[in-house]
């Protein structure tokens, strides 16, 4: 399949999840992230919810990180690309204009600091190829990134055979997370 059909069909599904669906949904997220051993990583950049498309409730995981004593970084979109924001443990947000909720305080921090990469997206294919939302943001906050940082995808869906127009500029994840397990890549 092509990327564009593959978020068309995947956000028509994700459409018709009613509330009580993404929470379940992304709570089983959550519980299968401590299959991971992610015990030597220190640092964490995860995206937070775009809650009327839908999409997966992270605020628990970022919970969980405090709780491990992990710093947590969080995307702000500066033009057509993102910088990293240190925050907080009690930190307050705002929806910028792609109703994306972005921290008000916090820390500008180097792509290279970070250890571990939580990655929004529709589905990924059998390889790690990721099909995102089609902005290109995390293609380029990925080339900044250190080539040992874990990248892994949270979705509400299992891998597809293949993605067919993968291109030199993506990133394959070495991880998928879905309500029903953990996919490796690596």
């Amino acid at each position: 399949m092509l990327k564009t059909e593959v978020r068309k069909y995947y956000r028509n599904i994700r459409k018709q999840f009613s509330k009580q669906d993404v929470e379940r949904l992304s709570k089983e997220i959550s519980d299968q992230l401590q299959f991971l051993d992610l015990s030597l990583d220190q640092t964490f950049h995860i995206f937070l919810p775009i809650e009327k498309n839908n999409e997966i409730n992270t605020y628990p995981i970022i919970e969980w990180l405090f709780s491990q004593n992990k710093t947590v970084i969080l995307p702000l979109v500066v033009g057509d690309d993102m910088i990293n924001c240190k925050v907080e443990k009690v930190f307050e947000t705002q929806l910028n204009s792609l109703h994306i909720p972005e921290p008000i305080v916090y820390k500008e921090i180097e792509s290279t600091a970070i250890d571990v990469i939580f990655l929004p997206m529709f589905v990924a294919d059998k390889k790690g190829n990721r099909v995102g939302y089609g902005g290109g943001y995390y293609d380029k906050f990925l080339s900044r990134c250190r080539p040992d940082a874990k990248k892994i995808g949270l979705t509400y869906f299992r891998p597809i055979d293949s993605i067919d127009d993968v291109y030199f500029g993506d990133f394959p994840i070495d991880f998928c997370v879905t309500p029903g397990g953990i996919e490796s890549f690596t």
